[in-house]
């Protein structure tokens, strides 16, 4: 008695595809410029306020704590209308979103 076609069936003439042997989808090339710099010398291009200084390392790094630092800072320079911005993007992502967002948003020492 046979249930199904067995594994081995000589009759079948389907070849299984040859396996794909380039990178997995989202890996990077190593020797590529990850850094996403456009060749510009001056860093502050990037940064939207870079007049507002905010010191996070040696501070709590409690995203809550960043957010609120960030945020006390905005303010304090006049920068009010722009924190729900802020807050949006930067709380759209992960703990390391929020960094990277911040460090786009004022100058991070």
């Amino acid at each position: 008695m046979q249930l199904g076609p067995s594994i081995d069936d000589p009759d079948d003439d389907n070849q299984l595809p040859v396996p794909w042997t380039g990178e997995p989808p989202g890996t990077l090339d190593p020797t590529a410029d990850q850094s996403g710099s456009t060749g510009s010398v001056d860093e502050d291009d990037d940064v939207r306020h870079p007049e507002v200084v905010v010191q996070l390392t040696g501070q709590d790094g409690n995203a809550y704590a960043i957010l609120g630092t960030v945020r006390q800072a905005l303010r304090e320079a006049g920068h009010a209308g722009d924190i729900a911005e802020f807050f949006a993007e930067a709380t759209s992502g992960d703990y390391d979103h929020l960094l990277q967002t911040c460090m786009r948003w004022v100058t991070v020492r």
